[in-house]
């Protein structure tokens, strides 16, 4: 098998350990996060009998959705590293497609936690 076939074998059969990880750090961390939240807001609410605000729970949400730019710009670094150094006469090419993707992926990143932070303090 050529070497490019074998390591993209590899990289896709650790896709799902990879993204089951990154998903149970993210749902950690948003039990971490909204949990003492919620629960204090849901005794005041069950004490005034008024409508419970769930404007942290979808904060920790949208906080979730920053982990898939991460595992972008990573795979991305990684497979760029290796097509530069499978041809190094291309890397200016590879290298400005690579900044450039990186740079999509960051903004979305960037628009997940404006959301998020929305969701937080105007709510």
């Amino acid at each position: 098998m050529h070497v490019a076939a074998q390591t993209m074998s590899r990289m896709a059969s650790r896709w799902p350990v990879y993204f089951m990880i990154a998903f149970g750090i993210a749902l950690a961390a948003l039990a971490v996060l909204v949990s003492p939240t919620f629960a204090q807001e849901t005794a005041e609410a069950a004490a005034a009998s008024e409508p419970v605000d769930l404007a942290p729970l979808g904060a920790g949400l949208a906080a979730i959705s920053i982990v898939g730019p991460g595992l972008a710009i990573g795979i991305l670094a990684g497979m760029s590293a290796s097509a530069i150094s499978r041809n190094p006469d291309a890397a200016p090419q590879i290298r400005s497609v690579a900044v450039l993707m990186a740079a999509f992926a960051e903004g979305l990143g960037i628009i997940a936690l404006v959301v998020a932070l929305a969701l937080v303090f105007v709510g």
